[in-house]
């Protein structure tokens, strides 16, 4: 097979992706489920990778290769795509898109076929198989490449021998400043589903620990299964119910203090709510948010419904919000058949905003509530990932 531009090899990043427990899904789900699931999979990398100005290669079920001309462009795809199999997962508890990603840089070939030949993709491939589900990890040759990335940042995991790869390769896992490395194998997940380590700036995951350590349960996590063989299974079960509320409880018992710091009770101008407040963070995202309590779940249906007349385009059930889409309204879920509530989004200006409610449910541990975020200049990307993990704990007693 001849080479396209032979002797003039050109340094390119490869990002390879794999759907953790794809086999072990199958066999307990049937091959019409994966088929749906590699599906979602083949169509979320294609997005993504194409909004940073990559190539698909080949996408083999579960596994997905890509090429790019910028280092920088592939982990910053890398690291969007892991916010998005999050989100997927989130929506659609079916589909459980716990992925790995390997990316190294390195001079490669192109072929006729539009393949390629380089000792980057056999690094790539060994990084994706160390990467747990929720990881991106990268050769130091691709982070020296890529340089400092605004909003990323690097966990160093030291040198590995890798299989049929000669010299040891430095690598380090990359991640949203907005979240944590872990530190060990143990994550706190909300709500019954497993979900990635969540991180806050200024210490504030400390907070949201100790002020959430009656609502939360501790799981082994999806890695640590797929390790032993086992799948990610949709769906866990809880261990410990969340303290009912006292029946005069306020917004101040449902909002989590590290998200309730600096912000201030204001007038309430809508006349249905029983209390708002309004929060303007010194820094960080969003830029402001803030919250109203209702009576009942026909006053916050009617507010809800209210807020989205007023956005012209954005209709029911159509539509996404998430790091490359946004503009549309849909159900959120906190797990697998557990409503949580509606939200939609939108551009406001330089705006991005995001609307959701949070309601009763039957339980006497939640309160029907109407939410908003907003970000200056557009940035939905960020404001996405602070709404990914709030969104679950504001409203929710603590």
């Amino acid at each position: 097979m001849g080479i396209v531009n032979e002797g003039q090899a050109r340094v390119r990043t490869f990002l390879i992706a794999d759907v953790r427990g794809y086999s072990r899904y199958t066999d307990q789900y049937g091959d019409e489920a994966a088929a749906r699931l590699a599906a979602k999979f083949a169509d979320l990398v294609g997005d993504g990778v194409d909004a940073h100005g990559g190539e698909v290669v080949e996408v083999r079920g579960d596994e997905a290769l890509a090429v790019f001309t910028s280092a920088r462009q592939a982990i910053r795809a890398a690291v969007d795509l892991q916010a998005q199999f999050d989100e997927e997962a989130d929506a659609d508890s079916e589909l459980p898109l716990r992925v790995g990603i390997g990316i190294d840089s390195g001079e490669a070939v192109q072929l006729e076929d539009g393949t390629f030949r380089g000792a980057a993709l056999n690094v790539a491939s060994r990084l994706c198989g160390r990467a747990h589900g929720g990881d991106v990890i990268v050769s130091e040759a691709t982070s020296r490449l890529a340089g400092r990335l605004p909003g990323l940042e690097y966990s160093d995991r030291g040198r590995v021998n890798l299989k049929n790869i000669p010299d040891p390769v430095h690598i380090l896992q990359v991640y949203s400043e907005r979240e944590t490395p872990p530190v060990n194998r143990w994550v706190l997940m909300f709500f019954g589903k497993p979900g990635r380590t969540i991180g806050w700036k200024l210490g504030s995951l400390v907070v949201l620990i100790a002020a959430f350590t009656a609502a939360a349960v501790v799981y082994l996590t999806a890695d640590e299964r797929t390790e032993r063989g086992a799948a990610s299974p949709p769906g866990t079960t809880e261990t410990q119910a969340p303290t009912a509320l006292p029946p005069d409880a306020g917004l101040d018992a449902l909002v989590p203090a590290a998200l309730w710091k600096d912000c201030q009770l204001q007038t309430v101008p809508e006349p249905t709510a029983v209390e708002t407040a309004v929060c303007l963070p010194p820094s960080g995202i969003p830029d402001r948010w803030e919250i109203s309590m209702y009576p009942n779940d026909a006053a916050l249906s009617a507010a809800y419904a209210g807020e989205l007349r007023r956005r012209e385009g954005i209709e029911r059930d159509e539509g996404k919000c998430n790091a490359f889409s946004w503009g549309g309204e849909r159900e959120w879920l906190h797990g697998p058949g557990k409503p949580g509530g509606r939200a939609f989004c939108y551009f406001d200006a330089n705006d991005a905003v995001i609307v959701w409610t949070h309601g009763r449910l039957g339980q006497p541990t939640h309160r029907d509530i109407l939410a908003s975020a907003r970000e200056d200049g557009s940035d939905h990307a960020r404001l996405t990932h602070w709404w990914r993990p709030s969104h679950h704990l504001i409203g929710k007693a603590n």
